[in-house]
């Protein structure tokens, strides 16, 4: 399957990177200088709420690939500032529903679709469990986050459930409000390993090409499984 290669890639990448910095740094978390950097890369299963992407009540929707890298600047015991950027995969799902379809041949909407969506966003983050410096800090931590971000969905749009009917590639974009919760685990002195849930809730209810069918705009919902490497200070 095509989204098994994503997830192939990114572990290989994973493994290299945390290969990578390990090496670099023996016994360097001994040193008395605080680590306020870090980098983070994740992936994970997510979807997205829209007009066409099936039936959510009843679990009718497809869950795809989504990845991110992000940067962290932790600012005193309790707070830090993260800025991430990624890529989601999205498409449209669910059954025929004859009722929808209806509608969206009157709208004009767009019956399925599929593309890429790239995000970037800021947040501050504040930890449930403060710590003074990474040597202190507790085996686990929760951290709570929210902000504001930029979405672009780029995707191929078809008028038909057909497969052989013309797509068509359109773009559409949104700034967002991210919220996210994480619950972290330190794997060693200078890593840590979480499990993030992040919603992005956009202001627009274009990026699927299609308007008007639900109440709501459209929307992203991400699990994704987060390494974080401390990095080490540019002074001493």
């Amino acid at each position: 399957m095509k989204n098994s290669g994503y997830f192939s890639a990114f572990l290989i990448c994973l493994f290299l990177f945390s290969a990578q910095v390990e090496t670099q740094g023996q016994s360097l978390y001994r040193d008395q200088y605080e680590r306020k950097h870090s980098i983070s890369l994740g992936a994970g299963p997510s979807f997205m709420y829209s007009d066409n992407g099936g039936i959510y009540n009843s679990g009718d929707f497809k869950w795809n690939p989504v990845f991110s890298l992000a940067y962290t600047r932790k600012l005193g015991s309790k707070f830090a500032v993260q800025a991430t950027g990624g890529l989601q995969i999205v498409e449209s799902g669910g059954t025929e529903r004859e009722y929808a379809i209806d509608d969206w041949i009157d709208s004009g909407g767009s019956f399925r679709f599929k593309g890429q969506a790239f995000f970037m966003d800021l947040m501050p983050v504040i930890y449930l469990i403060p710590y003074d410096t990474h040597m202190n800090r507790g085996r686990f931590n929760a951290y709570l986050g929210s902000g504001v971000g930029f979405v672009q969905v780029n995707r191929k749009e078809a008028f038909s459930f057909d497969e052989n009917a013309p797509q068509f590639e359109k773009s559409s974009n949104s700034f967002y409000i991210p919220a996210m919760v994480g619950f972290s685990y330190s794997i060693s002195p200078l890593s840590d390993l979480s499990l993030e849930i992040k919603g992005m809730f956009t202001f627009s209810d274009e990026l699927d090409g299609n308007v008007g069918y639900n109440q709501f705009n459209d929307h992203f919902v991400q699990t994704q499984i987060v390494y974080r490497r401390l990095l080490r200070n540019s002074m001493k």
